[in-house]
């Protein structure tokens, strides 16, 4: 069993510094072949998951390749020791792959093994399986492995594993307080994220074809999940995870739509149910829950969605397009709805200040203040839709009320946490001091309240313009 184990950590410095392997790929399989464990952590044997590493059938290594040639017999203390390292270096493989920094004859060398073990030994369906083992670290490890794997099968054009699909179908088809709902967003996630940044040409295709597959469950899901009753489920922070990594997903279906111009129901579905979003700030869930969703909010109204998940340069945004603006009007609507029924006095304003590098120590005192996070997105996030609204609006004596209306709400909310004397010297000067030294959303707040203005006097002046002497 040692020497097993020895095999594999060879084989992963290798893999790691982009070596090439000179063996033939059945020796490498052999090793890398990974085993699925129960609960307990022994390997099982299953008619769903038949996963041994050797198996019975498969020839033995030359023991001229890999130093050492051993069939290993495993020990319940062992067998998930091998199966987590086997995944990283399967992960690390796949890496190399996808680099431009390795070699192309080891890169070559690292596809074949892949492609050797997602046809003979069935991979993409054995991390399946793992993730739905009882244990926290082998999924998780087996998440990481398989959103590498599928953006590899993506990009060789080579067809995805039904027992994938299956699996992410059924368990997104309804919200259940279940870690299996987080591996496959999270894994979702990552594999459109890598989509997203990368660089060839073909990547909008690559992605239409992807989500092809998740169009109408993404759906179903949103559905789902926002109509749970929080205050009934027994497992809270399960549903948070969830909403997380959901968000997370929305955000880069939405990018995907803005940027890489592709037209999906399941980027459209923010805003044609954005009730459901907006409904979880009133939930007895964390402040940060609430505050993520605001900054959410906040993203998609100024078309700003996935700036802060892809690396590298920013994708080209492409100019809006009519089916876009009214998305973004239904949006915009459905916040200043949610204002009108009390949305900022459901908001969390005080709590305990962010700190780099975590909490305070103990003995250092700090003063409370507001969550000035919470202050500036949805400060922003008013500003922005009474912009858009009036964009569309004609009536001069309507947006003079609405304006009245919901700055004065906005200004209610804000007046607690303000200098008392800000008010009072110049009815503008609050946005200086709410977004402080956040220039781009004080930007964005200026020329949002620059529009409102421009379009609130030119229509009063057209509407004068008209009236009878």
């Amino acid at each position: 069993m040692r020497d097993f184990f020895e095999v594999l950590e060879q084989l992963y410095k290798k893999v790691l510094l982009g070596a090439t392997l000179e063996n033939d790929n059945q020796d490498y399989v052999f090793y890398l072949n990974p085993a699925f464990s129960d609960q307990a952590g022994s390997p099982v044997m299953s008619s769903e998951c038949i996963t041994t590493p050797g198996a019975q059938g498969e020839r033995q290594p030359s023991p001229v390749s890999l130093s050492i040639s051993v069939a290993p017999v495993y020990l319940k203390s062992d067998a998930q020791e091998i199966t987590l390292l086997q995944l990283t270096v399967i992960k690390v493989m796949l890496t190399r792959i996808l680099s431009a920094e390795t070699q192309l004859p080891a890169k070559e060398k690292y596809r074949e093994i892949i492609q050797v073990l997602l046809m003979s030994s069935d991979l993409d369906s054995k991390l399946t399986c793992m993730l739905q083992n009882s244990d926290k670290l082998l999924p998780h490890m087996a998440a990481k492995c398989l959103a590498s794997l599928l953006y590899f099968q993506l990009k060789e054009k080579i067809t995805l594993s039904n027992s994938w699909i299956v699996f992410c179908q059924k368990n997104l088809s309804e919200y259940s307080e279940s870690d299996k709902v987080v591996y496959c967003l999270w894994t979702l996630t990552v594999v459109i994220k890598e989509i997203f940044k990368d660089t060839c040409s073909q990547k909008t295709e690559i992605l239409k074809q992807f989500l092809t597959l998740f169009d109408t469950i993404f759906e179903v899901f949103y559905n789902s999940l926002f109509s749970q009753h929080f205050e009934n489920l027994q497992e809270t922070s399960k549903i948070v995870n969830s909403l997380i990594c959901f968000l997370e997903l929305l955000e880069l279906l939405i990018a995907s739509r803005i940027h890489l111009d592709l037209h999906f129901t399941c980027q459209r579905i923010l805003f044609l149910k954005p009730s459901c979003v907006l409904g979880v700030i009133t939930w007895p869930v964390e402040a940060f829950v609430k505050r993520k969703i605001i900054v959410f909010l906040k993203k998609c109204l100024l078309w700003k969605v996935g700036e802060d998940l892809c690396r590298g340069a920013a994708p080209a945004l492409t100019p809006p397009s009519c089916p876009l603006d009214v998305d973004t009007l239904a949006l915009a609507d459905a916040v200043l709805q949610a204002v009108d029924l009390g949305l900022l006095r459901t908001l969390p304003v005080h709590g305990q200040p962010s700190c780099f590098g975590g909490e305070v120590q103990p003995g250092c005192e700090q003063l409370p203040g507001p969550d000035h996070v919470i202050l500036r997105a949805a400060s922003l996030l008013i500003i922005k839709s009474l912009e858009i609204k009036f964009q569309n609006c004609a009536s001069a004596k309507e947006m003079k009320v609405d304006l009245q209306r919901f700055m004065s709400e906005l200004l209610t909310f804000l007046k607690p946490h303000l200098e008392p004397s800000v008010l009072s010297h110049n009815p503008c000067e609050w946005l200086s001091r709410v977004f402080i030294e956040q220039d781009d959303d004080m930007l964005e707040a200026a020329r949002a309240s620059m529009g409102i203005y421009l379009k609130v006097t030119r229509s009063s002046s057209s509407f004068l313009s008209l009236c009878p002497t």
